[in-house]
């Protein structure tokens, strides 16, 4: 009724623009295009009052300015720089495979801490309080000392006194490593850990996400970059948290964090990184009291800065020098006996809180030379710290062949006051067979006995189809053992005479994409200290990108199965008594699911539910379930 009423004066007022229906011209007489005026179509395509030729052209050249541009950006938008410079690392000489990892190698072994890594060695033997809070030192041939660990180069000494000079190996930011690699010689095993590097120049992130038994949460975050004038800029943290069951102790948790800040071009390149752990470690309680473990604070810092010429892997000469300092702060109570204390003072002293702080220096010189198979360094170290100072030289030379690898490493007395020699070469005369030996000797300056302690490890391999059969031996002359005293501190050291262990290994395909890695020893005694008479350690695993179903290489699995078993290990005491740790066997799973950048993993440790311990007194966890996801991704 409105618009009828309405209608008259609103048409009246404005003129109707839009034609009747039928007044709308038919099809036939809509004008042609070719009668539309030019300067209704100049706006929209003025190209078209070109003559033909030019405008093919224009367009053309257009065209190619435009896909040279959108490639120019591209190409500057991620480019590869010239990467950080990074530490030596020693030439394998391994029969049937290698102890060499790269980053997504590494995290596919399922290791949380450089303990996890070294169970591989056969002469090794892992020490344990409890999950990964608990401290974990390793033992070879039955000594603490003989494992040492080098990070970027600089090596990483036992800091805190109360380990009596054994590493830690929970300590170390494992997650923060690009490369790994094990050296084992027949004096001692070397961890080489090299730490991560950016070389793209738009950002580069990861997070890792993972959680498990005994209320474990574990988070990690990575952020590198580099800019087109070499700049770069990276920085990572790792944060865990755990809580045992309150029988065996209290809570515990830990940050990691690196960060590094450089320039690198061409040949030359500069950075400074620093490797930091904080850690709260609750109090792990022992099932026969009073043995226990106390509560730690503390805090590591190993930071250095470095100047590097050329590429240790690939340079015909290259040079670096490094300045480091590492420091160590510890905060809790003191591990001194309570009990039988002659006086109100002592009483009160034992149980007060202690602060301590100690400071190393390095310095390190090394220059060296890769002419096609053959390499060669050397350097010198310069340690201070404590109003004192070692200077340290060191060599290392290697040659590799179809037929024959050789890598021999010496070093002058070090911090630890011992000098060592050793050299590990591998002939290989027919194709299926393979014979290693390694020598090494060393010395120690503050030893009553000046004489030097020589070691010897020899391996014979033959090789059916692509499974290779190993037997061995391993050889010690008598030595003075350290003691873990990490755990106790009534554990003594303790001299031991020469012994010879026995060695037995499969290594290889067993069948497709089925290998196997199984690696025994027995001890001639039946007495040593800080060592199993009997060791095994037994892995099946498969690991495939699957190619043919997925061509793109945008999925890979990664599973394994492992068998591992100890007898009894001893540990003398300041009281006269040997306290032992049983034996036992655990089986242990680890799967891996790689979708394009993400990884999903589930490790499943001792499944079977056994109850051991490794250290007199101090459980391992029951059927540990630990699973997270890793994702890489680029900005």
């Amino acid at each position: 009724m409105a618009g009828a009423v309405l209608h008259a004066p609103l048409a009246a007022q404005v003129r109707d623009t839009i034609p009747k229906r039928d007044t709308i011209p038919k099809r036939d007489t809509i004008p042609k295009r070719d009668t539309i005026p030019k300067d209704t179509l100049r706006k929209r395509d003025t190209t078209l009052t070109f003559p033909a030729p030019a405008r093919a052209d224009s367009i053309l050249r257009d065209s190619l300015a435009k896909r040279d541009s959108i490639e120019r950006e591209k190409a500057r938008a991620d480019s590869v720089k010239t990467p950080f410079a990074q530490a030596e690392l020693p030439t394998e000489v391994e029969i049937g495979r290698t102890l060499h990892w790269t980053r997504d190698s590494l995290e596919a072994t399922g290791a949380l801490t450089v303990a996890d890594l070294l169970e591989r060695v056969p002469g090794v033997t892992t020490l344990h309080a409890g999950w990964i809070s608990a401290p974990a030192v390793g033992a070879y041939l039955g000594d603490v000392r003989r494992i040492r660990v080098f990070y970027d180069g600089m090596e990483m000494p036992a800091l805190d006194p109360r380990t009596n000079g054994a590493y830690d190996l929970t300590q170390v930011n494992l997650w923060s490593v690009e490369e790994a690699t094990i050296e084992q010689a027949a004096d001692e095993v070397r961890v080489y850990l090299r730490s991560w590097r950016v070389k793209h120049t738009i950002p580069t992130t990861r997070t890792d996400i993972a959680t498990g038994d005994q209320a474990t949460n574990l988070y990690r975050g990575y952020f590198g970059r580099r800019w087109h004038d070499g700049f770069g800029l990276q920085f990572g943290a790792q944060q865990y948290g755990t809580t045992p069951p309150s029988v065996f102790g209290s809570s515990a948790d830990q940050l990691g964090i690196i960060g590094r800040v450089g320039w690198a071009r061409d040949n030359w390149s500069v950075d400074g990184f620093v490797t930091r752990i904080g850690r709260h470690r609750g109090s792990i309680t022992g099932l026969t009291p009073p043995d226990s473990i106390p509560t730690v604070e503390s805090t590591r810092s190993d930071s250095y800065f470095r100047i590097g010429y050329r590429d240790p892997d690939t340079s015909a000469t290259w040079l670096q020098l490094m300045a480091i300092a590492s420091k160590y702060d510890y905060t809790g109570i003191r591990t001194v006996p309570t009990t039988n204390l002659m006086t109100a003072k002592d009483s009160a002293l034992a149980v007060a809180p202690l602060d301590t702080g100690v400071f190393r220096s390095q310095y390190i010189a090394t220059a060296g030379i890769v002419n096609g198979p053959l390499r060669a360094s050397a350097g010198i170290r310069l340690f201070g710290g404590g109003g004192h100072s070692v200077t340290s030289p060191t060599a290392r030379a290697s040659f590799t062949s179809r037929m024959l690898r050789v890598s021999a490493f010496a070093e002058g007395k070090s911090i630890d006051s011992v000098a060592r020699e050793d050299v590990t070469a591998e002939v290989s005369p027919l194709s299926f067979v393979s014979f290693l030996g390694s020598a090494g000797r060393t010395s120690d300056s503050h030893s009553k006995d000046t004489s030097r302690e020589n070691y010897l490890k020899l391996q014979a391999a033959l090789r059916i189809k692509k499974l290779w059969l190993l037997g061995g031996m391993i050889r010690r002359d008598s030595a003075q053992l350290a003691a873990p005293r990490v755990f106790d501190t009534l554990f003594i050291a303790h001299a031991e005479p020469s012994v010879t262990g026995y060695t037995v290994g499969i290594r290889g395909q067993v069948w497709r994409l089925l290998h196997a890695d199984v690696s025994a020893i027995r001890w001639n005694d039946t007495t040593g200290f800080y060592r199993p008479r009997y060791q095994t350690r037994s892995e099946l695993f498969l690991h495939t990108n699957l190619l043919k179903a997925f061509p793109t290489n945008n999925f890979g699995i990664t599973t394994s199965i492992v068998h591992e078993y100890r007898s009894g290990v001893s540990f003398p005491t300041a009281d006269g008594t040997v306290r032992t740790a049983g034996g036992y066997r655990t089986i242990s799973t680890l799967l891996e699911i790689r979708i394009l950048q993400a990884s999903v993993s589930w490790q499943f440790r001792n499944f079977l539910g056994e109850r051991y311990s490794q250290v007199p007194s101090f459980i391992m966890p029951r059927q540990t379930n630990f699973y997270g996801v890793r994702w890489y991704f680029v900005d």
